[in-house]
């Protein structure tokens, strides 16, 4: 394992200019600064975050950066953040980005500057290699929504397994014609949800039709989008529609009843998240659950071994599973 030292003999400067670009970045000037990042990434090298400048420095605030608090799931995931954090007396703060390239920013800098003393991202909306040049120097991870880069610790399930156990469970009631109401390459996470699809049918010797495959989004208007489109597009209604969300399960249902179309009389549906609307609507939906509270707690609890550095911090992968209610038959 690299240490300081290692890093200043590669970057030709001394240990006290290594220190000062991770813990004073903009009192070093840009050529050596950017040298010493760069043998930092050559070699790996993974500084102690709770050395004893930033446990003089500690705020007790943590940062959770969503893109809405709006989205039933995420509710959850919080309400396990901020029962751990109240453990070892951290004070959440909850942002939203909403879609906002500035107040991501913003949220970023309150890190740099040291105004908290962690953060967790559930968002997307920042590339994994701006992620990993922040957790060199900051205890930052992500939750919810997978990474594609190893270097960056991540709390979530596998979603890739996850949709393919979801086409898996239709084929098993006798379904063959599955739509997919989907992101699109939206989000990473719809990505890995749609190769599960697609390895499912695959496997089940299923051609996948890429016209029943619709990635308007995933939020209720989505599903109702898609749902119109379906009734447009398709001369025959497919067997099952597999919805990435809840919510987009919910607007798809709601627009299929305008046409007459009855769940599960003449088409099941799978949604994803097992939202507390997904027990309440009539019918209740079937749908893969994601362990919520367990994610945010489990993300808090690794965050928190991040900023006191008693831990070599890996990948959560946790387990999903299908709750079976009324929508398919």
């Amino acid at each position: 394992m690299a240490t300081i030292k290692d890093v200043a003999e590669r970057a030709g400067v001394s240990v006290a200019t290594v220190s000062r670009v991770l813990n004073t970045p903009d009192a070093v000037k840009e050529r050596t600064r950017q040298q010493v990042l760069n043998a930092i990434d050559e070699l790996q090298y993974s500084p102690n975050f709770l050395g004893r400048n930033l446990r003089m420095m500690e705020t007790k605030r943590i940062l959770v950066v969503l893109n809405t608090i709006s989205n039933q799931f995420f509710s959850r995931v919080v309400r396990g953040i901020e029962e751990r954090a109240r453990e070892e007396n951290y004070a959440v703060m909850i942002c939203t980005t909403r879609g906002n390239q500035e107040s991501l920013q913003g949220y970023v800098h309150m890190l740099k500057t040291r105004a908290v003393d962690g953060m967790i991202l559930t968002t997307h909306e920042i590339c994994d290699e701006a992620i990993f040049t922040l957790s060199k120097r900051f205890p930052v991870l992500c939750a919810c929504e997978p990474v594609q880069d190893p270097r960056l610790t991540y709390v979530g399930i596998d979603d890739e397994k996850a949709g393919e156990d979801a086409v898996r469970f239709l084929l098993d009631h006798g379904k063959r014609r599955i739509a997919l109401f989907g992101g699109g390459t939206y989000t990473y996470s719809s990505i890995l949800r749609e190769r599960g699809y697609r390895k499912a049918l695959q496997e089940a010797g299923i051609p996948v039709e890429e016209s029943l495959i619709f990635s308007e989004g995933l939020t209720f208007k989505a599903g109702v989008r898609a749902a119109s489109r379906l009734m447009k597009e398709q001369t025959k209604l497919p067997d099952a529609i597999f919805a990435f969300s809840d919510s987009t399960a919910i607007g798809a249902m709601k627009e299929l009843n305008n046409h007459g179309v009855e769940v599960p009389r003449d088409i099941s549906v799978v949604g994803f998240d097992n939202t507390a609307v997904s027990e309440m609507f009539i019918p209740s939906i079937t749908t893969v659950a994601q362990p919520q509270y367990t994610m945010g707690f489990t993300a808090m609890d690794l965050l928190i071994q991040k900023i006191n550095g008693t831990a070599d911090v890996s990948n959560q992968i946790l387990s999903h599973e299908i709750i079976i209610r009324d929508s398919v038959k």
